[in-house]
């Protein structure tokens, strides 16, 4: 049978595909796929369906049926089969009728067939006809030159997971999957398939590949023939994402950062981003406004930040507020470098600076609940004041005030950090029970929402009152416990920071030797994490200086 696909005319029995300026073939095997996919254009055809009607000879591994896709996608255009995730593949392109064949067949009939029905008015049947052939042309005329662009060719990279657990080893290639369907069912973009995405990847020349680990994009550029490749990395804690992306086309790289509770809110948020940013777009060098400089400058800055190269994240986040003074988040980055470069004074005045506007922005709730409890967390950790115990007063009133804010948002996790930074600063002034409770009730909330960083951190200072109790064992069942649920999750950031926990509990008790050994022990994992983060708080504890940073 003959279909008209578009600007193209299909020959389902002898495989070959015309347009109005070529001829091609489909290979046989490629020509057996693509009719049991029109025979089933009602159904979603699982992979092995189509492979147990097509190759029910021999065996094959899915990669020849994805080839024979991307044929199809390649001679036909790219939305003439869906992807399903998981469930198989379906024909979703429009076959035309043959409305043509039929009507010219009427017209060009003998004469004595038409005599020989009952009599049909001729000129009724040459109005129908020229009516239904102008109909088409219109057709085909709205579909050539309705666009003066054809839509954007998107692909999506594996999201890179740096969240160090075994809790979220699905992200790289669900990750890239969720992305890519999400954008196809919410823009008009053409959007490559993962599995041809995956197979240009493995096929990258050993020149091609170095480039592509080394960062470079532009090898899958011309692989793929992508007007934007999209490359992702996921950063944070559960509850607590920061999805950072590079958007590769032809004209240059754009790079910013979405934040959500959770993995699905933050790919789901870059959708939206890209949708609304590419849907409609037109090539031009100089198509990026102020909002798209300030991201670009608050990402870089931010990817400088966690590579603990804090002077150098200092200008570019100041850069992205000098044009957008609202992102409060790039100024809440900026107090973190200023802290973690001992500069604790001007990281408060930011951080009050982020009160004053997130105050009047409803929207900004998170940002306002971050900036009271940084306040309190910088007021506990790097001590300013000569009356400590003033400092410790004025950072339960900014923990206290956090608190109250997330409980009226119903942030779990903000509760369960507020009441973790209580109980901190009831063991430094010495009301032990009180602390307990404190951080019993944030490990409950952290285990609600199976937080197990929190969980780590609630333990370790619950050891620590323990300690200062002087209750020796209950101290090691606290950390034993804890670091069970680091390895559990395979968290070493939580292993280093049980490890460090036991070093200075021992030193306290004047075990150096024995303190000597967990610090070690957590330099190991720390170097073999290969995380800059953690290999500076481990050296930080053997120079005998602060080992925390704000995170």
């Amino acid at each position: 049978m003959r279909f008209q696909i578009e600007d193209k005319v299909l020959d389902t029995v002898t495989g070959i595909v015309t347009s109005a300026d070529s001829e091609h073939s489909i290979r046989a095997k490629t020509l057996q796929v693509l009719n049991y996919l029109i025979e089933h254009k009602t159904d979603i055809v699982s992979k092995q369906a189509v492979i147990d009607a097509v190759w029910d000879d021999v065996v094959v591994q899915d990669q020849v049926l994805t080839q024979s896709i991307k044929e199809i996608r390649d001679l036909l255009g790219a939305k003439v089969i869906k992807t399903y995730s998981r469930k198989g593949y379906q024909w979703v392109a429009p076959l035309l009728p043959e409305t043509i064949q039929t009507v010219a067949a009427q017209v060009t009939e003998p004469q004595s067939t038409i005599q020989a029905r009952p009599v049909i008015d001729k000129s009724k049947v040459w109005i129908g006809a020229s009516l239904v052939v102008f109909l088409l042309l219109i057709m085909v005329f709205v579909f050539l030159f309705s666009r003066s662009e054809p839509p954007l060719k998107v692909a999506f990279l594996p999201v890179q997971n740096d969240v160090q657990d075994s809790v979220h080893t699905w992200v790289p290639l669900r990750g890239q999957e969720q992305l890519s369907i999400g954008l196809s069912q919410s823009s008009q973009l053409d959007i490559i398939d993962t599995d041809h995405v995956l197979y240009a990847i493995e096929r990258l020349t050993t020149e091609q590949r170095q480039a592509y680990q080394a960062g470079a994009l532009y090898p899958l550029q011309e692989k793929l023939d992508a007007d934007l490749i999209v490359a992702t990395r996921l950063t944070g804690f559960p509850e607590d994402f920061q999805l950072h992306y590079q958007l590769q086309t032809p004209f240059g790289v754009e790079q910013g950062i979405e934040f959500a509770s959770s993995v699905d809110e933050v790919l789901e948020q870059l959708v939206s981003k890209i949708a609304t940013r590419f849907d409609e777009y037109q090539p031009s060098r100089s198509n990026k406004n102020i909002s798209q400089f300030s991201n670009e400058a608050f990402a870089r800055g931010v990817a400088k930040y966690l590579e603990q190269d804090f002077d150098a994240a200092k200008p570019l986040l100041q850069t992205a507020l000098s044009t957008e003074p609202n992102l409060l988040a790039a100024k809440r980055y900026l107090a973190a470098s200023f802290a973690n470069t001992g500069q604790v004074t001007e990281a408060i005045a930011l951080l009050k600076e982020n009160i004053s506007r997130a105050s009047t922005q409803p929207e900004q709730g998170r940002e306002l609940l971050r900036a009271y409890l940084m306040i309190g967390y910088l007021q506990i950790n790097w001590p300013q004041l000569m009356n400590r115990e003033s400092e410790l007063l004025s950072a339960e009133q900014y923990i206290e005030k956090a608190k109250q804010l997330a409980e009226q948002q119903q942030d779990q996790l903000f509760i369960a950090y507020a009441h973790e930074e209580l109980g901190k600063i009831k063991r430094l002034q010495g009301e032990f029970a009180e602390s307990a409770n404190y951080l019993k009730a944030a490990l409950k909330y952290h285990q609600q929402f199976q937080g197990d960083y929190g969980q780590t951190a609630a333990l370790i200072e619950l050891a620590k009152v323990s300690n200062a109790q002087q209750n020796q064992v209950l101290a090691e069942q606290y950390l034993q416990q804890a670091f069970d649920i680091a390895t559990q999750s395979d968290a070493p950031a939580n292993q280093v920071w049980v490890l460090l926990a036991k070093a200075d509990i021992a030193r306290s008790r004047l075990l150096n030797s024995r303190a000597e050994q967990f610090a070690k022990e957590a330099k190991h994992i720390a170097t073999q994490s290969d995380n800059p983060m953690l290999v500076a708080r481990v050296e930080a504890w053997f120079n005998d200086a602060p080992v925390y940073t704000v995170n």
